[in-house]
């Protein structure tokens, strides 16, 4: 697959991932995408500036309130998309730690109010009456704590023993099977896949973890990451469009980043998604923020206090900016950094990047 798709990343596009205006991008390129030793001065430089005086991960802990809590402080989930839990997804993927105090109160408030003693994270804070472990949310929370540097905490331990538990025979996972679903869904399998990649990826190798993800890499492969496996036909047009902020939502760039990290996934059923991923790369070499979700226009829970959902968070915001209730780093209908980088490293992973290694001695 790689011999016939050999891709070139103009001079210009480097230039733009390595602006010193948003570290955690510049930290990531050098990093994860130039792979770059731990101990270069750009990469301690650039990861030490995540968090300090201007960028995402900045303005989003600007906005933290007492250093512990955004928006709600008895409630980690709602308001979607401004409560504790989201802000702490964005920033596991900014590259920022709990070694950060902000991140660590935060970490240790979500997990205060939303830790099943038997495994698992509650949508619900504790004391409440619908208090149960979340498939989505534990996934997407591991996931985080694992970034922040939570993997051996027994909390995430129970958590992922939980999560095993409730893989389907079909290889994946399904929020809303007690609803009427009757197989694995997407969005709900692409979370506990992530979770469990980084588990592995932080040296904990569990022969249980592995299959766990062999089993629910199939589910999606299976599938073509976005396709129907009785006719070929698109299962939703939304996948086809690549989102940031992602929240627990799923597209098909999010699918190839789970799926070829760590390491390359040679597998042939990866080529749809790979030639939707290279046909929407731009020109001039970088691709677009097709959209983000919306969050909620108001802070009144449509069924009280304890609600979860409202239908505007399915809306996509897909020109210029959303409302104050939008958890959104990039405009809309651009360029995206996130995007381009994002997309870059499944292009690197699956060997389809030519002369990567000229651009290591980037400023």
């Amino acid at each position: 697959m790689a011999a016939t798709r050999a891709t070139q990343i103009p001079a210009s596009v480097f230039d733009w991932l390595l602006e010193r205006n948003e570290p955690s991008i510049r930290y990531l390129t050098f990093s994860k995408l130039l792979e770059l030793d731990d101990s270069d001065d750009r990469v301690t430089q650039s990861r030490a500036e995540i968090g300090k005086g201007f960028g995402w991960a900045f303005d989003l802990l600007s906005a933290q309130r007492e250093q512990t809590w955004w928006d709600n402080p008895s409630h980690c989930y709602v308001p979607k998309y401004k409560s504790c839990v989201w802000n702490l997804i964005v920033l596991a993927d900014l590259g920022i730690t709990a070694e950060d105090p902000r991140v660590r109160n935060a970490s240790e408030h979500f997990l205060g109010l939303h830790n099943v003693d038997s495994g698992g994270f509650s949508l619900f804070p504790i004391g409440s009456e619908k208090i149960a472990p979340h498939i989505c949310l534990t996934g997407n929370m591991i996931r985080t704590l694992s970034c922040f540097g939570y993997t051996n905490d027994s909390r995430i331990k129970k958590a992922v023993d939980w999560l095993l538990t409730q893989q389907l025979p079909d290889g994946g996972w399904n929020c809303y099977m007690k609803w009427g679903g009757k197989h694995s869904s997407f969005k709900s399998t692409i979370e506990p896949l992530s979770a469990l990649t980084a588990v592995v990826a932080s040296r904990r190798k569990n022969p249980e973890y592995e299959s766990a993800m062999s089993r629910a890499k199939e589910f999606l492969l299976k599938h073509r990451l976005f396709l129907s496996d009785v006719d070929g036909s698109i299962i939703m047009l939304d996948f086809k469009r690549f989102h940031y902020t992602i929240h627990y939502h799923y597209d098909v760039l999010h699918a190839l980043g789970v799926l070829t990290e760590p390491g390359s996934c040679e597998d042939s059923r990866l080529e749809p998604a790979v030639s939707l991923l290279l046909a929407k790369r731009q020109a001039e070499g970088y691709w677009v923020l097709d959209g983000t979700y919306r969050g909620w226009r108001s802070r009144r829970g449509q069924h009280g206090q304890g609600s979860v959902w409202r239908p505007e968070e399915e809306e996509i915001v897909e020109q210029g900016w959303g409302d104050a209730g939008t958890l959104q780093l990039e405009e809309a209908g651009k360029a995206s950094k996130w995007v381009t980088l994002q997309a870059l490293l499944v292009l690197k992973r699956l060997g389809f990047l030519e002369q990567i290694t000229r651009f290591q001695n980037a400023a």
